[in-house]
Order: structure tokens, then C-alpha cells, then sequence
């Protein structure tokens, strides 16, 4: 056990820039500090799962081999580069010497939203991302007759001018989503393939999740329908409880089906 700790240490240890700057991000407001629950999450999850065992030797080769990329490429890569194979490789460990498999989807999954990504996505993701539900929303109001054009992020109604701003982009559902995902995967020991449909079903609810919210708040933007200042906070809470929910289901209906653990 205590050579398990001493390996487990030594991999923690050689990534410290790594915790550096994500203790960094997370104080100085660049960023939301949501990634620290999916940390504490890991944490809960590893320390109720006993008696670990040692990893594997492909484990080691692989988490070694992770550590000697980060190691190479230090200076040219991003530090969001950089931390994402620093919890990839811990990931592997983890894994092996908790769950005894090479790698557990879960886990995996709450270690990469544990990063903070949300800024990076909304700046690098946001933009398409609301292009794309601006177009979507058009031609569902447009099957309820009305005729609402499009361009870019704007939407185009009777000579008004309704623009889907960045919090349309759904980035933060998505992260609360897949949280909510992997903390049930890894919860339930859910194998990979498991995962991977739960996963997929998880982003592609979001997806629509939010281009419904985007729809319904045109109405209210717009003045189509006339409704108190709170509706919007309202309207973006009741859809995610709905994906939430959707996800709860789908988790349920999936228990102890197809659980093919790596």
C-alpha cells in the first residue's frame, strides 16, 4: 500500500506546474471555478473504493510514456494542453490501481471537467455554437409561422433584432451535463462503451436542450409573449432540470447493461 502511495505521489509530484497554474486560474477570475467539484468528486469516489491495488505494468508503461510526452513538450505546449495530460496520465493510474482497469470512463471524464475549461470553450466553441442554434431556432419558429431570418448570431423578426448572446452557447449546461454524467458513470462502475453512449446521449440532450431554451427565449426577448423579467432564469433552469432528468433516465435504463470494462 504504501509503494501504491509513494507511485501515486511521485506522478501528482511531477506535474506541480501543472497544479500551479490551475490553482492560478482558479483564483485570479479568468475563469469559473467549477472544475474544483469534479476534483473533490475524483476524490470521494477513489477514497470509498478499497482495497487499491497495484497498477498494472501496461499502466505504468502508458502513464509513463504521458508524463515523457508532457515532459518533451513542455515549452510549446499551452498550459490547458499541459493539464490535460497531466489528468489523463493520473487518470490511467487511478484507474488501475482503484478500479483495477486501464482506464475508467468516469473517472476519465470528471478528471478532464476538472480543468477549467469552461472560458476556453466559450471563446474557442461559443460563437459556432450560437450560430448554429440561432439558424436551428429560425426554422422552428418558422414551422410555427413566423418568419425570423437569420445571420450570424442575430435573428431577424418584424424589423427587430434579437441577438443569442453567449450564455445561449449552452457551456455551462454542457459542463453541469457531463458532470452529471461522469459522476454517475464512475458511481456506478459503468464500463467504457457504457460511458460512451450515456456520454453521447448526454451531449447530444444538451444540444438540443439548448436550442429549445434559445426558442423559447425568443419569445419572451421579442415581446411575442409578454412575461416578467424572471422568465428568463426560469426558462433556462426548468430545460436543464429536463436534460438533468433525461440523463438520470437514460442512466437508469442502462443499469447493468452492457457494463464492459477497459
Amino acid at each position: 500500500m504504501l509503494s501504491i502511495r509513494l507511485l501515486l505521489l511521485g506522478q501528482i509530484a511531477a506535474f506541480w506546474p501543472v497544479w500551479y497554474w490551475y490553482t492560478q486560474r482558479m483564483l485570479d477570475g479568468s475563469d469559473e471555478p467549477w472544475g474544483i467539484l469534479a476534483l473533490i468528486t475524483v476524490l470521494i469516489l477513489v477514497m470509498r473504493k478499497g482495497p487499491w491495488s497495484a497498477p498494472s505494468a501496461q499502466v505504468v508503461v502508458i502513464s509513463s510514456v504521458i508524463t515523457a510526452i508532457y515532459a518533451a513538450s513542455y515549452g510549446g505546449l499551452p498550459p490547458l494542453f499541459r493539464g490535460v495530460l497531466a489528468v489523463v496520465a493520473l487518470s490511467f493510474l487511478l484507474s488501475s490501481i482503484c478500479y483495477g482497469r486501464t482506464v475508467h470512463a468516469g473517472i476519465f471524464g470528471l478528471m478532464i471537467v476538472s480543468l477549467p475549461l469552461i472560458a476556453s470553450l466559450q471563446f474557442y466553441g461559443g460563437f459556432p455554437i450560437r450560430v448554429i442554434t440561432a439558424f436551428v431556432s429560425s426554422h422552428l419558429l418558422g414551422l410555427f409561422g413566423y418568419d425570423v431570418h437569420p445571420q450570424g448570431t442575430l435573428l431577424y423578426w418584424l424589423g427587430e433584432v434579437i441577438a443569442v448572446d453567449a450564455p445561449c452557447a449552452g457551456i455551462k449546461m454542457l459542463w453541469t451535463g457531463l458532470y452529471l454524467n461522469f459522476t454517475l458513470a464512475a458511481w456506478r462502475e459503468l464500463g467504457f462503451f457504457t460511458t460512451w453512449l450515456s456520454t453521447s446521449f448526454t451531449l447530444f440532450s444538451v444540444f438540443i436542450g439548448n436550442i429549445i431554451r434559445a426558442t423559447l427565449l425568443i419569445f419572451t426577448e421579442s415581446g411575442i409573449v409578454n412575461a416578467p423579467d424572471m422568465a428568463h432564469q426560469a426558462i433556462g433552469i426548468i430545460v436543464f432540470a429536463i436534460v438533468a432528468f433525461g440523463v438520470l433516465g437514460f442512466h437508469q435504463f442502462n443499469k447493468g447493461r452492457a457494463i464492459c470494462a477497459i
